[in-house]
């Protein structure tokens, strides 16, 4: 797994203004490579069977029987890589940040394919004849807004654009596993070329028609909406600030451009259900839902999976120690986490991920019964002697 990298210090060229304290090219390219499948799924393994003993009292002998079979053919996963960058900073780099331009390209990817039966093992790890591309820029600042003896204060941001496309794929697999009454062998999701990754493979859904039936413009059939469960779009802002022995961080993560699959919604949470006595949200009671319409899998159960998370916060104070106390240093704190989240999703939290894969397909942005992320807060003294 080759790789280089080039770097050229353009600050210190003359024909660069002096205002930039920093300026610097970097060009990388690299190949790595993923072998995370469980252990020796790619060779011959053979189990002995336990012993017997016969009424008479003689032991038999246990055999060997072969539980896996050899996998010559499997290879290392490989993702290249070609970075294109720029760093900068001004003010003594008081004001720095850099722009980067990658594009990745994975193929042989391992993924789990599950054997005809009848077969010495129920599934084999395979390479999957494609490829995944995934392209995008990222970008990020970071600034001393004000630096100086009693106060202290730094802001940062970054933000990164990705575009993933499965490309070169002939083959079309199912994942995206949806459960609930009614659903046995329902799938929202479809791995195939020219699509990215995790794209929701559904029926339009267009309201419900005068007798409380779900409408489907375009045919009760599923096709690909053009929407996918991979954010393309990643946030991050950061500042912390002091004041004398005050000091107070905070961080922020957001994700934008993906979709939430509401399985939850879909299985429990139709007119169906309420009237079988079951326990639902408010809007199901005047929706216009017939209790007999079929809670097929559709776009009305996706919903935009946008979100900022204030992800940590924490307020601490440094006391001021006596040349002859017992402390070296000594702190209180307060710290906060997931203190609260800002999106439409109507789910209990939007950065969920529940496994839905089917036949060894993985799957991504589906809501089952998911159990959201804890707000928590801890008191802590920090000493040191």
């Amino acid at each position: 797994f080759p790789s280089g990298a080039f770097a050229w210090q353009l600050a210190e060229e003359d024909f660069i203004p002096e205002t930039f304290s920093t300026l610097k090219l970097r060009l990388g390219y690299g190949i790595t490579g993923n072998q995370e499948i469980p252990y020796n799924q790619y060779t011959v393994r053979e189990r002995y069977a336990g012993f017997g003993i016969q009424d008479n009292g003689n032991i038999n002998r246990p055999g060997v029987t072969q539980v896996s079979f050899a996998n010559p053919d499997l290879q290392w996963e490989e993702t290249s890589q070609t970075n294109l960058g720029l760093d900068f900073g001004f003010m003594q780099d008081r004001l720095s940040g850099s722009l980067d331009f990658y594009y990745k390209n994975t193929t042989d990817l391992l993924i789990q394919v599950f054997s005809a039966q009848p077969s010495p093992q129920p599934f084999v790890y395979q390479n999957l004849d494609a490829h995944v591309i995934n392209k995008g820029v990222e970008f990020a600042i970071d600034y001393n807004i004000v630096d100086n003896d009693d106060w202290f204060w730094n802001f940062g941001f970054n933000i990164a654009y990705n575009d993933n496309m499965v490309e070169d794929y002939a083959g079309q697999n199912r994942t995206g596993e949806i459960n609930g009454q009614g659903l046995t062998g329902a799938f929202a999701q479809l791995l195939a070329g020219g699509q990215p990754l995790f794209s929701y493979y559904l029926r339009e859904f267009g309201g419900f028609d005068e007798t409380g039936q779900s409408i489907y413009p375009a045919g009760d059939v599923q096709s690909f909406i053009g929407k996918s469960a991979l954010p393309t779009t990643n946030v991050g802002i950061s500042t912390r600030a002091e004041y004398k022995n005050w000091d107070l961080s905070i961080f922020m993560a957001g994700q934008y451009g993906h979709y939430i699959y509401n399985n939850t919604e879909n299985a429990f949470f139709t007119k169906g259900a309420l009237n079988n006595g079951r326990n639902v949200t408010r809007n199901v009671v005047d929706n216009g839902e017939a209790a007999s319409n079929a809670p097929d899998v559709s776009t009305r159960f996706l919903e935009k999976g946008d979100f900022l998370r204030m992800q940590n916060a924490t307020l601490g104070y440094n006391f001021d120690l006596n040349e002859g106390s017992m402390f070296n240093t000594l702190r209180l704190y307060l710290n906060g986490q997931n203190l609260f989240v800002i999106t439409d999703y109507s789910g209990l939290d939007p950065e969920v991920d529940t496994n839905k894969a089917l036949n060894g397909i993985p799957s991504a942005g589906i809501d089952y019964t998911a159990y959201p992320k804890p707000r928590t807060f801890t008191f802590g003294l920090n000493v040191s002697f």
